[in-house]
């Protein structure tokens, strides 16, 4: 819980806030352009339930002089720290980018994940190992720039490498093309990139037409070809926009389900496609999936998105789309006049094309997403179940049904559930025994199946796969009765504690191994659902044993009698506190607490 009086001390200024667990880990970082009503916010009831909240139980913060700053010291706090509670995007380690090593004499083109600022520029993130190849591919073999290690000028000219005898490289190491030509291909490097093949085809012919005016014919062809494999790609690409704008459209799609693997807490997925329409043409297409906490907002998925995109990349568009309108859209335009010098347009299209463009990105999304999302394996014990049951489908929910008394006392009746081998405790319920009276275990085992079955028709909840009794045959005939007025025939199966015998709904006596994991499993489901009994009947036993001693007590009525109760805890605390204890709660007085000591310590 987060220290409220420590949230007053809070500037309402543009920073960057950390929440941290018991042990001093970072689980959560956030930015905000007012610190104190944001964190003031968590206090609301409406988080109080999320696991966040629960773990928070303290925070730091960091003031910045504005919310862009903020912005890139949230990024860099994330990607140091991986907080628990931060979305991530489904592969943790870093995404490729192409880097252009422009601050060399000549320089290089390769992939890498490192993304230290020394004066390269960037392209991508690739999330499609094959479009990053595709890119490195076409840029050797247009523009024939290097990609080796060397540090150029060299002092002695060692031989080619393979690439220059396969024509993919110029050879720089030789001195084979001068700076400024070897310069200007970086400039069409970096135009191909960005998607501007239209103004660098235009660029490219006019310098094959100037060339060949000069009968400079090698120069000439180098640039046709040049041209002529720029074209190819282009021919390639849709044409979708008559304008030369460039846009990127995001398309999102979060998964409705969670899914809970082994003991992990419960997650859901997304997938974001990021489409990239240069010179009104779609020029290349990325999925971002993420692996997303319960209450994940569609604002923080995009804000993530757009901080792993464009933060480094140089290839920055005119427009964003965005599927939905961002509350902190503000930020990033700001972000991209100040540090990149563009004016970036982001903005949710309502109708047109750009809608229908969305709706295609968010289509592409979609597939994506039924890709990335696990597929639920049945557990062994599970599928042994199927098989020595002869049941149609894997029993994924299982019911263990247990009935605890004493000669007819304080009887109950419990239901645990197990769902794909995990005990599911929210679902988790007990009964206690109204019609039965006297020791009559296969009453009571009807009457708690009867009323479970009532309550999930009347909620309109599905029926388990397999419902487990703890007992033997009585037992089971019993459930049998119960399960007739039930809309659909449901396994039973009896398991009698003595024998480790199964008794089947089909008349089968069946016996399985101990070695078995289906067998290991109903023990689990059969002592959970016994233990859980056992629990609600010392419960009741507790409160009957309590109530007993305490209504024969003149002027202890049920208030009074729950007050002590709540006060002292149990009967014996309230046996051993003394008379002024006693008469200081709200309530009593000397009188009444001496009456109650003689009532339950006569002998003293």
């Amino acid at each position: 819980m987060l220290p409220a009086k420590k949230i007053d001390l809070v500037p309402e200024s543009p920073g960057v806030y950390l929440f941290k667990d018991k042990r001093g880990r970072i689980i959560y970082v956030g930015k905000s352009r007012s610190l104190k009503d944001r964190i003031r916010t968590y206090l609301h009831p409406e988080y109080r339930t999320q696991s966040l909240y629960r773990n928070a139980f303290d925070f730091e913060f960091i003031e910045t002089k504005s919310e862009v700053e903020a912005l890139v010291l949230e990024d860099n706090l994330i990607k140091l720290n991986k907080p628990r509670f931060n979305i991530r995007l489904k592969d943790d380690k870093k995404f490729p980018y192409l880097k252009i090593t422009i601050q060399e004499k000549y320089p290089r083109i390769f992939a890498t994940r490192n993304l230290k600022k020394d004066g390269s520029i960037l392209f991508g993130p690739y999330t499609n190992a094959k479009n990053l190849r595709r890119a490195v591919k076409a840029v050797r073999n247009i523009f024939k720039i290097r990609t080796c290690k060397r540090d150029l000028p060299l002092k002695k000219t060692p031989r080619p490498c393979l690439n220059y005898a396969m024509k993919k490289c110029l050879a720089p190491c030789q001195g084979n093309v001068v700076e400024d030509d070897y310069r200007a291909r970086i400039k069409n490097v970096i135009s191909f990139l960005s998607g501007k093949s239209m103004n660098l085809e235009q660029e490219l012919e006019s310098r094959m037409k100037k060339a060949a005016e000069h009968e400079d014919f090698e120069t000439a062809a180098t640039l046709r070809n040049q041209l002529f494999a720029l074209r190819d790609i282009s021919q390639r690409q849709d044409a979708v926009f008559t304008d030369i704008v460039a846009r990127d459209i995001i398309g999102l799609v979060i998964a409705d389900t969670f899914i809970k693997e082994n003991f992990d807490t419960p997650k859901s997925y997304a997938n974001v496609t990021l489409m990239k329409i240069r010179d009104g043409k779609i020029t290349g297409k990325e999925n971002y999936p993420f692996v997303l906490s319960k209450k994940t907002s569609p604002d923080e998925i995009i804000e993530t998105l757009l901080r792993t995109v464009y933060l480094h990349t140089y290839d920055i568009p005119d427009e964003i789309i965005l599927p939905i309108d961002l509350e902190d859209k503000k930020v990033f335009i700001r972000w991209f006049k100040a540090e990149r010098k563009r004016r970036v347009r982001i903005y949710c299209p309502r109708t047109g094309l750009k809608k229908r463009l969305l709706k295609l990105a968010s289509t592409d999304a979609d597939v994506g997403l039924s890709e990335i999302m696990p597929v639920a394996k049945t557990p062994p014990p599970l599928l042994e179940l199927q098989r020595i049951l002869n049941l149609a489908t894997p029993p994924k929910v299982i019911e263990g049904v247990d009935i605890s008394n004493i000669s007819g006392t304080s009887a109950t009746g419990s239901i645990v559930v197990f769902e794909n081998n995990y005990p599911n405790k929210k679902e988790y319920r007990m009964f206690r025994i109204r019609t039965v009276h006297g020791p009559n275990d296969y009453a009571m085992m009807e009457e708690v199946l009867t009323r479970r079955i009532k309550s999930l028709i009347i909620k309109d909840k599905p029926l388990a796969d397999l419902v487990l009794i703890d007992g033997g045959k009585g037992q089971l005939t019993s459930a049998e009765k119960a399960y007739a007025t039930a809309p659909k025939q449901i396994p039973l199966l009896a398991f009698a504690k003595r024998t480790d015998m199964l008794y089947y709904n089909d008349g089968r006596e069946i016996s399985i191994p101990t070695y078995s994991p289906a067998l290991k499993l109903l023990k689990r489901i059969r002592d959970e659902s016994h233990r859980f009994a056992i629990k609600y009947h010392k419960k009741l036993r507790g409160k009957k044993l309590i109530a007993s001693e305490l209504d024969y007590i003149q002027g202890i009525g049920p208030k009074r009698k729950q007050i002590l109760i709540k006060h002292f805890g149990s009967l014996d605390k309230i046996r051993e506190a003394t008379t002024d204890e006693i008469a200081k709660i709200k309530g009593f007085n000397q009188k009444i607490a001496k009456k109650i000591r003689q009532a339950l310590q006569p002998n003293q």
